[in-house]
C-alpha cells in the first residue's frame, strides 16, 4: 500500500484540485472501497491510534455542548 502523502498527492492531481476536505474524502472513500474499514482507512491517511483520538474528541465536545 501507498503511503499517505503519495495517495493524497496522487488524489489531488487526478482530481486537479487543493481543495483537502475533497482529497481526503476520496482516499477514505478509495481505500474502504478496497476493503478497509472506516477506521483502518482513517489511520492509513492520519496515523495509527488517530481514529481514537477524533472518536474521543467529538465525544467531549458533545458532552460539553
Amino acid at each position: 500500500m501507498k503511503n499517505a502523502a503519495t495517495l493524497l498527492n496522487e488524489i489531488a492531481a487526478l482530481l486537479n484540485t487543493t481543495d483537502k476536505n475533497l482529497v481526503i474524502s476520496v482516499a477514505i472513500k478509495s481505500l474502504t472501497d478496497q476493503g478497509l474499514t472506516v477506521k483502518q482507512a482513517f489511520e492509513v491517511i492520519f496515523g495509527e491510534g488517530s481514529y481514537e483520538k477524533m472518536a474521543g474528541e467529538i465525544y467531549d465536545a458533545l458532552k460539553a455542548a
